[in-house]
């Protein structure tokens, strides 16, 4: 698979997680360029995503699209980036999240920020792209 658009989560010009989808090897697996930036703390590593991963958190991004209420999770099996949307309900979406470069160590970052219901349905399109089943 060739490489897909940019995932971007939140807003380039404060918040945010950036997904770089690189291409799928024969097993089913992507690789990731991810980006984070939450406050003072910016980062950049790879990642896995197993073929289907995304495209289940599309589903589920679009699930919290229309009831703006629950949570849409991201926990693929290599969990460089692991996130959990969550709705109020009200139209605010927090975003949780946890970056590990190095998955056999303990350091990670955990983050938190808010965005706008309204960032959804890009973020799911986005994801598609990158996971088409």
């Amino acid at each position: 698979m060739a490489e897909t658009g940019e995932i971007v989560i939140g807003n380039k010009g404060a918040d945010f997680v950036s997904l770089r989808v690189r291409g799928r090897g024969p097993e089913g697996w992507s690789n990731a360029e991810i980006d984070v930036r939450c406050g003072g703390w910016a980062g950049s590593m790879k990642g896995s995503f197993l073929k289907g991963e995304l495209a289940r958190f599309a589903q589920e991004v679009r699930r919290l699209h229309c009831d703006l209420r629950g949570t849409a999770p991201l926990e693929p099996v290599e969990p460089n980036i692991a996130l959990t949307l969550t709705g109020d309900g009200k139209g605010h979406i927090t975003v949780d999240g946890i970056a590990r470069n190095d998955l056999a160590s303990r350091t990670q970052l955990t983050f938190q920020f808010t965005i706008d219901q309204t960032y959804l349905e890009a973020i799911a399109d986005s994801l598609r792209e990158a996971d088409p089943v």
